[in-house]
């Protein structure tokens, strides 16, 4: 049941690594910094993900606590292009938002740092350096489900007087459903921090939520960037059958 835990982990760092990828590719491509950003974040975690599981998968035993620790810093690094992300998109002119960027990096690197300095085990729910890290990867993660549910609903109004593309509005419900898998995926991380600080066994229900809410994060989030000819078709055909206000008036 372990090994099963951390196959799925490991496929989600994969995964993640496969569209981090896409995404820097596509990101070069259209010169487009939000895309870069997000390719960097998807790279850092798929990395995150596969040198703290694989080791284990393959018999290697523990990491030494140097290299733990450069394998922790990989994803809070990664959360910061997240931020910029997250910005540049749906808040880039608003000062609260350059706040927020500011509040989270701060309990990011206070968290992280902190608990490196004093040599703990960041992964305990009485380590107070462990929650201060996790409030600061957490709401990123919140800040990215509320804006895009906002700006879907905003676009989603547009596309029924037609002046936004289906697919577009769309995208946003991708983006909205991709941070509320992150959510759960913090949600688990806090049981797997519960589990090893009270050292017991990692059940696989909290590994195995935390590593499919990843793949399904990210599988969203593909179709977002790198939709299939037949998604799309699907989702133009949704938005034709759907009445428009101009309708409702003509048949009236």
């Amino acid at each position: 049941m372990e090994e099963n835990a951390y196959l799925t982990s490991i496929a989600a760092g994969a995964f993640y690594v496969i569209v981090g990828a896409r995404l820097l590719r596509l990101g070069r491509r259209t010169r487009e910094r939000p895309e870069q950003w997000l390719g960097i974040y998807f790279g850092l975690s798929g990395a995150f993900y596969l040198g703290y599981h694989l080791p284990s998968l393959l018999g290697f035993g523990a990491w030494s606590r140097g290299a733990a620790w450069v394998v922790e810093w990989t994803y809070i690094v990664g959360v910061f292009p997240y931020l910029f992300f997250i910005r540049s998109v749906f808040r880039p002119d608003a000062r609260w938002s350059a706040a927020l960027v500011g509040i989270c990096t701060v309990f990011l690197l206070l968290g992280t740092g902190v608990a490196m300095a004093q040599g703990e085990v960041i992964y305990a729910l009485d380590n107070p350096w462990y929650l201060t890290q996790w409030v600061g990867y957490t709401v990123p993660c919140v800040w990215m489900c509320v804006e895009a549910l906002l700006a879907t609903r905003s676009a989603r109004k547009r596309v029924r007087i037609g002046l936004c593309a289906p697919i577009v509005a769309n995208r946003y419900l991708l983006f909205a459903l991709f941070g509320g898998f992150q959510i759960l995926a913090c949600i688990a991380d806090l049981s797997l921090a519960n589990e090893l600080g009270s050292d017991r066994a990692i059940s696989l229900v909290s590994d195995a939520l935390l590593g499919g809410s990843e793949i399904a994060s990210v599988a969203v989030l593909w179709l977002a960037f790198f939709p299939p000819r037949f998604y799309g078709d699907w989702i133009a055909r949704r938005a034709v059958a759907l009445p428009t206000p101009m309708d409702g008036q003509r048949d009236g």
